[in-house]
């Protein structure tokens, strides 16, 4: 181990050099390499990138020297001095890198500057034109507007000379045309009194037919009741003539009848005997009564006929009545039924327009909604792929901070070295032009790498901030300060 380290002081992975040093190289890079046992190794990368970057240096005699480095199977070891070259060459790239961005930053600041000076004088420009142009628009203004109103003055003139004399014309003129559109106005409005007499025939029409023919039920009916109230009275004539007929034939039949009786039997009124007379008063009774009786039959027949046809007559009435009612109510729910339906197609029709407009509408969302989630997975895919693309940022970024704050370290413990060899130097050494050309020589080291009034947080750096500053502390803070420098501070 000990040999290795003396050897080969330094050494890293090869990922980690590729990730450093491959920047030194335009255009290089990096591809892994099946290792033959079902792995991927850098190692031809490493060596390539390496060898240009580390030449083999050669001897005196013109024979190679030794490597500046070892590939081995993951890890690559540097010489004494090899990893500090490469550092250096590094930090030299990257201060071309800076300044090449430096230029571009001053070039579109001295670009943004000139562009709005530019535009500012620009401005200034087209104020002082619009300052001219607007005095000498304003003289031109003023000169047309003083024609204009000598021009305008000459027509008002002459217009008024017209008007005077076209005066009488214009009142014959305005009589004309009032004459004119009153006779106008008064075939419009027989026109239109016309037109409504028509159109009021027309909306009267069904109307008066519909009237018409109730009218003529009605008189049916009547013309019925009357023909039956007609008959009615003709038998009730017939029946009081019947009656009188009966009557004096029952008169007369009782006359004859009498004078029979008496003429047959003269001596019996005078015979004693009192039960003979009165069986034949019976019989003439029976006599007297038996034709009137048929009269008294007719009669209970005829009010029989008159009864049932005066009920008849009265049930026929209602029965029109009631007829007449059901006609009227089956009417109204018939134009209550007419409305209904044209309510009900009216509103199927705005049902079948709104369901057309919900379903185009609801096509129109199902495409959007389509859009949106094809939208959505796309967005999902690419966040998952920002989330892996953040891990591994950050996982870089923490294995480049731990590797960074490892080589700041192994630097400021280098410095410090070089501290101790200089105090050494300036306590042991009695010549004072050689310790003066070592601080000089490390002063330029210090102003080449840029640390001319860099300063350093001691409390995250410095050890011995509590201390007074002393030569050793001073380059420390010149050391810790170009490598803060360098990192940008951000680690």
């Amino acid at each position: 181990v000990t040999i290795s380290r003396s050897a080969f002081p330094n050494r890293l992975e090869h990922e980690e050099v590729l990730n450093r040093f491959s920047a030194l190289v335009r255009g290089f890079k990096p591809e892994a390499v099946d290792n033959g046992e079902g792995g991927m190794t850098y190692q031809p990368e490493v060596s390539r990138l390496l060898s240009d970057l580390l030449p083999t240096p050669t001897n005196a005699d013109g024979s190679p020297g030794k490597a500046p480095f070892v590939a081995g199977k993951t890890r690559t070891y540097f010489r004494a001095g090899s990893l500090e070259h490469l550092e250096n060459e590094r930090v030299k790239a990257f201060g071309l890198y800076a300044t090449a961005i430096q230029a571009q930053v001053r070039g579109y600041q001295s670009r943004s500057t000139y562009a709005n000076w530019r535009i500012s004088s620009i401005k200034v420009q087209a104020r002082f034109r619009s300052h001219a142009a607007r005095r000498r628009y304003n003289k031109v203004r003023l000169a047309c507007i003083t024609l204009q109103c000598w021009t305008r003055q000459h027509e008002a003139r002459a217009e008024m000379k017209k008007r005077r004399e076209n005066y009488r014309a214009t009142i014959i003129q305005t009589h004309w045309r009032i004459v004119v559109a009153m006779a106008s106005l008064k075939r419009s409005r027989e026109a239109s009194i016309k037109i409504q007499a028509q159109m009021r025939g027309a909306i009267q029409r069904p109307v008066y037919r519909k009237e018409l023919t109730e009218a003529i039920e009605e008189a049916k009916l009547e013309n019925q009741l009357k023909s039956l109230q007609r008959k009615l009275e003709e038998a009730e004539a017939k029946r009081i003539d019947a009656e009188k007929k009966a009557a004096e034939a029952a008169a007369e039949s009782a006359k004859e009848k009498e004078v029979v009786v008496y003429r047959d039997r003269p001596q019996e009124a005078a015979a004693p005997a009192a039960p003979e007379p009165t069986k034949s008063a019976e019989e003439e009774t029976k006599i007297v009564e038996a034709p009137a009786s048929l009269p008294g039959q007719l009669t209970e027949q005829q009010q029989i006929l008159m009864d049932e046809s005066g009920k008849m007559l009265e049930y026929l009435r209602k029965e029109v009545f009631k007829l007449r009612g059901q006609n009227s109510q089956l009417r109204a729910d018939f134009d209550l039924l007419k409305e209904n339906n044209q309510r009900l197609m009216d509103a199927n029709a705005s049902a079948g327009a709104s369901f057309a407009a919900l379903n185009q509408h609801a096509k129109q969302l199902n495409k959007t909604n389509t859009k949106l989630m094809s939208e959505l997975e796309k967005y999902k895919k690419a966040v998952h792929k920002l989330n892996l693309d953040k891990v591994e940022t950050k996982e870089e970024l923490q294995m480049k901070n731990a590797s960074y704050v490892a080589e700041v370290q192994s630097r400021l413990q280098y410095q410090n070295t070089m501290n101790g060899i200089i105090n050494l130097v300036q306590e042991r050494c009695r010549d004072v032009r050689l310790v003066e050309d070592v601080l000089a020589l490390y002063d330029d080291c210090e102003a080449k790498a840029g640390v001319d009034g860099e300063m350093v947080d001691h409390h995250t750096v410095s050890p011995q901030h509590n201390l007074p500053p002393t030569p050793d502390s001073t380059a420390n803070k010149g050391a810790a300060g170009m490598f803060k420098s360098f990192f940008g501070g951000g680690y």
